[in-house]
């Protein structure tokens, strides 16, 4: 009985396989309260609280909440993307840039939803000075597409995304000269220099459907996260808090929104 309430209540969060735990409690403040049903399907008394969790509907007095996360996760932790419905408020990476760090180069997307979405990635990442010395693939799980180093200068791809995200870490032996990205769909060429931590994107149109190009650390190390956030609140609706949880080893995880109503 205790697990079905704590599903109605949306107690839980989503991941695309891996096992991690993860807790979300939003600080109301004063005047804050919960509601035990959405107050626009029924009538209802909400109890005065100071804080919620996942799942939780709650009334605030005040334009922000602050967000408490704690992470515990299976492998390192690449970045936490707090947001309000769909859009990222704040983007947490537990690690100093890495100005001179591995090169991770990701395509994602889905060509529209429903059946026939997959997009297909056939194309080329080569470095016009730089030589590679080792690469990692990402999300690859066809054994059968080609994915390889073809030269010190290049490697070659053949991949399917249908919404999810593949790709590669690049290690370089030096970090002269230009990266070229070159697929069916979009291409891009960029000074190795101009490469940091900060995306680049290359856009190629259907359902979230673009390359992503930037660098992260040698290693990462980070596993356990414990962090507060201030996210400010629309006025006058819904607003859905939750975060997005990536791992370095190509995982996702969600939490289910806290739903605050002004």
């Amino acid at each position: 009985d205790a697990i079905f309430d704590a599903m109605r209540k949306r107690r839980h969060y989503g991941t695309t396989g891996c096992r991690m735990q993860m807790e979300v409690i939003a600080h109301l403040g004063d005047g804050g309260a919960v509601y035990a049903i959405d107050p626009r399907v029924k009538e209802t008394e909400p109890l005065t609280s100071r804080s919620a969790q996942m799942g939780d509907i709650v009334r605030v007095d005040q334009d922000h909440v602050d967000l408490e996360i704690a992470l515990e996760t299976h492998a390192p932790i690449e970045r936490v993307d707090v947001l309000n419905g769909a859009q990222t408020i704040e983007t947490l990476r537990p690690y100093a840039p890495a100005p001179e760090g591995r090169l991770r180069v990701l395509w994602q997307g889905a060509e529209y939803r429903g059946r026939g979405r997959t997009t297909h990635w056939s194309g080329k990442i080569a470095f016009d000075q730089a030589q590679i010395q080792d690469f990692r693939k990402i999300n690859i799980w066809n054994l059968d597409r080609q994915f390889e180093q073809q030269s010190a200068h290049s490697i070659v791809f053949d991949a399917v995304t249908t919404g999810n995200f593949c790709g590669c870490d690049i290690w370089l032996k030096d970090q002269t000269g230009e990266i070229s990205i070159e697929t069916g769909l979009v291409s891009g060429r960029f000074p190795l220099s101009d490469v940091t931590d900060q995306e680049i994107c290359l856009e190629a149109g259907g359902l979230e459907r673009k390359i992503r190009l930037y660098r992260l650390p040698e290693t990462l190390a980070c596993c356990s996260l414990h962090q507060r956030c201030r996210v400010p609140l629309k006025p006058d609706q819904d607003n859905p808090l939750w975060i997005r949880v990536t791992t370095e080893d190509g995982f996702v995880a969600w939490s289910s929104p806290i739903y605050c109503l002004r």
